[in-house]
């Protein structure tokens, strides 16, 4: 019988307005701020988690984006390339055979 009053002393708010607990109402104030405070936090780091895995592959699509456009412009600018570009487009222009010569004075 004494645990049922116990129980309802709880339930019906008497145990909360009891001065030893109202003498604790800034411990648990504290701490329940701690908690949301502690919450909050983890989720920003999981937040700022996702958006640095997110850069993380821009950068590498960035990279490869970077190294596919580097080859096609070192191959569209080698010699042999570009003969065949003017031969495709019946530019009258041709090899040099000569070898270039220098003049010293």
């Amino acid at each position: 019988m004494a645990d049922a009053h116990v129980i309802q002393s709880w339930l019906n708010g008497d145990k909360l307005r009891s001065k030893k607990i109202r003498e604790q109402y800034p411990l648990i104030g504290l701490i329940v701020g701690l908690v949301f405070l502690y919450i909050l936090t983890g989720y920003q780091a999981a937040k700022q988690q996702h958006r640095l895995t997110d850069t993380k592959k821009e950068m590498l699509d960035a990279k490869f984006r970077y190294m596919t456009i580097s080859a096609q412009l070192t191959n569209s600018t080698r010699q042999t390339q570009i003969l065949k570009e003017l031969q495709k487009n019946g530019s009258p222009l041709q090899e040099n055979r000569v070898p270039p010569v220098r003049i010293k004075n």
